[in-house]
Formats: structure tokens, sequence, C-alpha cells
């Protein structure tokens, strides 16, 4: 998906929110918002958001010194997601069809996304997934359960911490030993690394890899070979999260997109509802 003139303000936004997250000094933000700002008046708009995000946190973490900032924010919301997994856990165990339940929950972890909600507290991150599992879920189950049970690989793409906890649901729906679970190279927004796949436990059910990138999604051209490798093979992609979407919807492989729809330009591009929790398969 390329980038819109309505994903600019966006662009904005993050950095200004990035900026009162570290607590930066006026001096160090004036010079931090006119690199960005200089940045966004030269960028080639084919190329996807996430691409345009990559670059300007590195603008970002080379102007405030900080390497990650929102590691605080990480660590509470996976903190936070596993005080919510066992209840969770029970209402799918309870459910009359577990892998919707299972889709559901893991739509519902995608709400927790800083990139979106600037400045998310515990409050907002609780109301929002409880509200995402209110949802009804649009795309078709069968179709999702039939390529799960022919596929002999399947790549699960993770997208944010705290949201990656309550992926396990879902995980445990798939064959374990055909799974594997790929996140970030480095830390970028708050999208989930090898250390956050790690501490949620994910690293104990399947094998994990990091795609060798820190773009906000998943740029195949900057990806590590071995990480392109295993996606070309796969017989089947889970992707999460809207930056997952934007860099590979025009992708032919068998992916499905799991993602609440945040953003109008999303939305649009899809042609859903803002709020939607979309279990999503182009070719379908």
């Amino acid at each position: 998906m390329q980038t819109y003139l309505e994903c600019i303000p966006c662009f904005v936004k993050q950095t200004m929110s990035v900026m009162e997250l570290v607590e930066l000094n006026d001096e160090i933000r004036e010079k931090t918002l006119r690199a960005v700002l200089k940045y966004l008046s030269t960028i080639d708009f084919h190329h996807s958001p996430p691409a345009m995000a990559r670059q300007i946190h590195k603008l970002i973490r080379e102007q405030s010194g900080i390497s990650d900032p929102y590691l605080t924010e990480k660590q509470r919301d996976q903190q936070l997601a596993m005080q919510l997994l066992p209840q969770l856990e029970q209402q799918v165990l309870m459910a009359d069809n577990k892998l919707r339940a299972a889709v559901l929950v893991a739509i519902a972890g995608n709400s927790i996304d800083h990139g979106v909600y600037h400045g998310m507290t515990v409050e907002q991150i609780l109301t929002s997934v409880e509200q995402a599992l209110e949802v009804p879920l649009l795309g078709d189950l069968d179709n999702f359960a039939a390529s799960i049970a022919k596929a002999e690989s399947i790549l699960y793409l993770g997208d944010n911490a705290g949201e990656i906890v309550l992926d396990k649901i879902l995980l445990n729906q798939l064959p374990l030993d055909k799974t594997t679970f790929a996140v970030r190279g480095g830390p970028i927004i708050n999208d989930a690394t090898y250390a956050e796949a790690q501490q949620a436990g994910i690293t104990e059910l399947v094998t994990v890899i990091d795609n060798g990138d820190i773009s906000p999604g998943t740029i195949l051209n900057n990806c590590d070979p071995a990480f392109v490798a295993l996606f070309n093979k796969a017989d089947m992609i889970i992707a999460k999260g809207q930056g997952n979407y934007e860099t590979l919807s025009d992708n032919k492989a068998n992916i499905f997109f799991l993602l609440k729809t945040k953003c109008p330009v999303i939305a649009a591009d899809i042609g859903c509802s803002m709020g939607s929790a979309l279990l999503y398969h182009p070719s379908a």
C-alpha cells in the first residue's frame, strides 16, 4: 500500500507524541521536528507508510539519543496482557467456536498500538480490548480453518508488545510444530522484538525469529535473507496489524491479515468501516 497525503499529519503527530513521551527539551524537540518535516518534504508517496516511519523514527533516535523510546510502555503492556491472558483463555475454552474466539482475541490485542493511539493509558487499553471483543468478525473463518488444515508451514507475523501475549491463544489453535512466529529486528515504536516474545512465553511454544529489520511492518527488501526465504516457502502467512497490511497488501502469497482498522486510509483501502475486526484474505 502506498503512502497518502492523509498520512502526513499522522507522521507529525507521532513525532510529537514520541518527543512528549521521552520529555525532550524544547531545543531538541525543535531540531527533531525540523529534521522530520524536512524528510517528509522529500518522500516518495509510492512507498508504504512503514517505510516512511522507519526513517522518521531513525531521525528521532538520532536527535534524542534514545534507542528505544517506548521501552517502558512495552514493558507495561506486556505485564497488563499477561494479567488478562488467563481470563481470555478461559473465554476461548468455553466458546462454541474456539478458533473464531481465538481470532477475535488476537485482533482485540491489535488495539494495543502506540503508533495510532498516542499516550495510551492502562484504562484505555482495557477498554479498547474489551470493546474489540464485542465487534463482529469480518472474514471467511472457514477458509482460514481450511488453510490451517492444509498448511505444512505457517509463518505468523507478530505486531506489538502486549498484543503478542494474546496471540498465544491463537497460536495454540495452530499446529505448533509447523508454525514459526516472527518479530521485528529491533525497537521501533511499540512493536515486539525477540525479547518481548521470549518474555511472553512464545519461544516456549514455537520457533521465533526476527525479520532483521526495524520497520513497523514487513518490508521484504529490507529483511534478512533467511527470513525472506522462510516467508517465500510458507504455505500460509498470518499477518497481524496495520503495518503488516500496509507493507504486504500487494504481495501474492497466501496471507491472512488479522487487524483492527484504526486508520481511515486503511479502512478505505480495504473497503470496511473504522474499528472493524478483520480476517482479511485478499485473494478470497
